[in-house]
């Protein structure tokens, strides 16, 4: 009879987290005509900086006629030092290419300088002949023969109304795409250690596969830990009492799976589930697994010796690894999906955690050959075949006990068969 995953899964990321591209694109669309419309030169001092005899004295005429108050400032087309002209932080640049060189050289490079790439540029040139080169040099703007003054207001009015908008709307993309970083960092922490959620975070394309629920096959270790006698403690004991020991419980074993970059899959009742090498390929993930699992349970004996005095109650916990391959991703259904991991690899390892006794750590013939191949001593001792539950054929075991092995048999302490 075929095994279920009874639902150890991790919640996948809140959909309204990543909104889709054409959710995103059109609010962008809706900031930038928003900010365009509203955005007025009435009332603003326009700074304009001139580059070339005949943009100089364009500006200065512009400058002198009724309307928003024009400040001109002049460079010569030579100038090199495009973050000193950045500093001037002018609203447009003038750029006379009467001879195309070097204006055009000028323009392209004030196009390619991080202080002034957003800066609008009107081209000035003799005939419309020069339009197509000084679009290419990168001008905003390109005016040829006799412009009129009210012309050229109107249209370097227009061009800051429009740069104006773009620079709202980069800093309105700036913020959103910092929230939603954070908001990413924030919800994979919940499940990872933070070195495991920066590399994610950092990885364009394994991040897209996460957050798209895309089917993953990984080999992994998988480790279960188990309360025992927590049916006891909830029995006699408030619930508030249970709550604040359940708490401690799991801060101590989460505590303990991020300082070994492991994932948390599943939390509840007093079973946790933990993969390694996966989402991140880990090679090292069998001397991870049983380093957390030594780690946990010495940290937990010294708990439960503290939960004796004050509470008078007994508790240990109990450790099941396998390892093998698994598949992850999003199961469930429109209304409600978790990103877990499934497969036999994940159904041994919970049947191990739920023969092992308090103090023991329990894993399969596969994982304890894995840690022979890297040369790992862990002390094991191996058990007889065991039968589990939902299988066929016993399975060769092997036990890591905390101070000495406990015997294993029909009377274990620890959740009965399913």
């Amino acid at each position: 009879m075929a095994i279920k995953n009874r639902g150890f899964a991790a919640s996948t990321p809140p959909r309204d987290l990543v909104a889709t591209a054409e959710t995103r694109a059109r609010l962008l669309f809706n900031k930038s005509f928003n900010a365009l419309s509203h955005v007025s030169v009435e009332t603003l001092s326009l700074h304009v900086l001139a580059a070339g005899e005949r943009a100089v004295s364009l500006a200065q005429q512009v400058a002198a006629d009724d309307g928003p108050e024009f400040a001109v400032s002049v460079v010569g087309l030579d100038d090199e030092n495009l973050s000193r002209i950045g500093d001037l932080n002018p609203d447009v640049i003038i750029v006379d290419s009467e001879v195309q060189e070097p204006g055009l050289a000028f323009c392209r490079s004030l196009k390619q300088h991080p202080r002034t790439v957003l800066v609008p540029v009107v081209v000035l040139g003799r005939s419309s002949r020069g339009r197509a080169a000084a679009l290419a040099a990168g001008a905003d703007d390109f005016v040829s023969g006799d412009v009129s003054r009210e012309l050229l207001r109107a249209r370097i009015e227009t061009l800051v109304r429009a740069s104006a908008a773009r620079r709202d709307l980069a800093a309105s993309q700036l913020d959103e795409e910092i929230r939603r970083r954070e908001d990413l960092r924030r919800m994979f922490r919940r499940y990872l250690s933070p070195r495991l959620a920066d590399r994610i975070l950092g990885d364009s394309e394994l991040r897209s596969t996460l957050l798209a629920g895309y089917d993953l096959r990984a080999h992994a270790v998988v480790l279960f830990a188990d309360l025992r006698g927590f049916t006891s403690i909830a029995e006699r004991l408030s619930p508030d009492s249970v709550v604040t020991l359940l708490n401690e419980y799991f801060t101590l074993l989460t505590d303990i799976t991020f300082r070994h970059d492991g994932t948390i899959f599943h939390m509840a009742g007093d079973c946790l589930m933990v993969g390694f090498g996966v989402p991140v390929v880990q090679p090292d993930a069998p001397e991870r697994a049983v380093r957390t699992a030594r780690e946990m349970l010495d940290r937990f004996n010294a708990l439960s010796h503290t939960w004796k005095e004050q509470y008078d109650i007994d508790a240990g916990l109990g450790i099941g690894i396998n390892e093998g391959d698994v598949i992850a991703g999003n199961v469930g259904s429109d209304a409600y999906m978790n990103y877990t991991i499934i497969g036999d690899t994940v159904n041994v390892a919970s049947r191990l955690c739920q023969r092992a006794r308090a103090g023991e750590m329990l894993f399969s013939r596969f994982f304890k050959r894995s840690l022979d191949d890297r040369g790992v001593e862990v002390g094991a001792l191996e058990l007889p075949p065991m039968t589990l539950r939902g299988r066929k054929n016993p399975i060769d075991i092997y036990c890591v006990p905390l101070d000495k092995r406990v015997e294993t048999g029909s009377e274990f302490e620890g959740p009965a068969s399913l």
